[in-house]
């Protein structure tokens, strides 16, 4: 006879696979009915956190990965994720305090650095922002969308010299994207 882990994970499992097919719609009606008999399945609810953003259901999204960072604060993804779901809604303030949150809880996460430093876009914190994408970079240096961030923080800030270095440290990496930002940030520039 199964644990009752064994029984969550077996029901994880079948959720993900749904999400692998391409059917988000059945992903979230088989993760909202397995929650039905274990409400404090964090993974669960995460899951259906992330179904919901996938369906543009923001304000839903939002409490589901509440519930599951409730349940697992320990859980950086849905912390994460949980940030998305602030910014989304326009709440960046919020939004980069669960990004902190998931940089605390996992320093390899790139993507919540990446995040953090759009959130910090948002509020006008550019120097802020500009570091949180550099910090995305040297955690994960094949990150390369984080370099385009970088450099429209940089341009913001009025530093053309630091957006045109992102682009060339991009260059290095993957040479036409590094010469498709560059001409992006000054299409004049040598």
């Amino acid at each position: 006879m199964a644990t009752s882990e064994e029984r969550r994970q077996l029901r994880i499992g079948e959720v993900a696979a749904l999400e692998r097919a391409g059917d988000v719609k059945g992903a979230l009606d088989a993760a909202t009915e397995a929650l039905e008999s274990d409400e404090d399945a964090a993974e669960l609810h995460y899951m259906r956190g992330c179904y919901l953003m996938q369906l543009a259901r923001h304000q839903d999204a939002l409490e589901a990965l509440e519930r599951a960072v409730e349940i697992e604060p320990a859980h950086a993804q849905a912390v994460n994720n949980l940030g998305i779901a602030r910014f989304v809604l326009g709440r960046h303030a919020e939004a980069a305090e669960a990004f902190r949150e998931a940089v605390r809880l996992d320093p390899t996460l790139a993507r919540a650095r990446l995040n953090l430093g759009n959130a910090l876009f948002e509020m006008g914190a550019l120097r802020e922002a500009a570091a949180a994408y550099e910090e995305a970079i040297r955690v994960a240096p094949r990150y390369l969308k984080a370099y385009g961030y970088a450099a429209d923080a940089f341009l913001a800030l009025g530093d053309l010299d630091a957006a045109l270095r992102q682009a060339a440290l991009l260059g290095q990496l993957d040479p036409a994207a590094g010469e498709e930002l560059r001409a992006r940030i000054s299409p004049a520039a040598p």
